[in-house]
């Protein structure tokens, strides 16, 4: 079932349950998450995103969904469970003063008026020593810069994110691009490994950390998502093999 958001009149402002449903996966005991609070209290819902009537964008009062540009990287996900039923929250990272969020659950009005939040589920409140924040499992931990940066990987959930201690955020990693950099690191070029990117969890013990970091630092030098300090080194220096562009190629992730 999905959330009743047609008919809307834009801009407006979020209701107080809307921004109760975001706030829940921007902890503000962490400064990267108080900080988007902030700039979502001072945005209006402008419009519908590119996603149907469950996606909206939030932006100056006197700004139109600016749908030239493709969507921005996720920056919090969350499962929420209230009095209503299970309700899914993505946020994404803003650019130029406009954040698309999505909130998908029991099919009622926008205004959520009764909502009450019994649980939540999000990657954003991990810290690293702590099991995975969805099911409890075990947690893969590679430090990528002491006191900096620690990269986290959930086997069970399948999913890669890095911790940033300054500011606390967890930042989402799609896998195919950090992968094809892993195959590239580790000069694997057979079909079977370097076009299956789905296998790198279950053959998650076969990458040293080392590998894993020098993955990471390629991909971000490459893609230029997460933006990490030019001063953290890599402990496999040299170049990508050029001729392995054409077998994996890259993506926009």
């Amino acid at each position: 079932m999905k959330v009743k958001f047609n008919n809307q009149k834009f801009p407006r402002k979020l209701t107080g349950a809307e921004k109760k449903i975001l706030f829940s996966i921007l902890p503000d005991n962490k400064p990267g998450y108080k900080i988007y609070r902030e700039k979502i209290d001072k945005l209006f819902v402008i419009g519908y995103g590119r996603f149907g009537e469950t996606n909206l964008v939030l932006g100056r009062k006197e700004s139109k969904p600016d749908f030239s540009v493709s969507s921005t990287p996720v920056f919090a996900i969350g499962m929420i469970e209230t009095n209503l039923g299970t309700i899914d929250v993505i946020i994404h990272e803003e650019s130029d003063d406009e954040i698309e969020f999505d909130i998908t659950g029991p099919e009622l009005s926008v205004t959520y008026d009764q909502v009450q939040i019994n649980s939540c589920k999000t990657y954003s409140g991990w810290i690293p020593g702590l099991p995975s924040p969805i099911d409890g499992s075990d947690l893969r931990e590679v430090v990528i810069s002491t006191d900096r940066f620690v990269l986290a990987i959930s086997p069970v959930q399948k999913k890669i994110w890095l911790f940033e201690y300054d500011t606390g955020v967890n930042r989402l990693i799609p896998l195919t691009n950090f992968y094809n950099e892993l195959m590239r690191v580790k000069n694997i070029r057979d079909p079977e490994r370097a076009l299956k990117p789905g296998s790198f969890f279950n053959d998650l013990n076969l990458y040293s950390d080392s590998d894993l970091k020098t993955a990471l630092l390629k991909y971000d030098k490459y893609m230029h998502k997460l933006k990490l300090p030019f001063d953290i080194k890599t402990d496999i220096p040299g170049k990508s093999q050029k001729g392995f562009i054409n077998i994996l190629g890259r993506g926009k992730n």
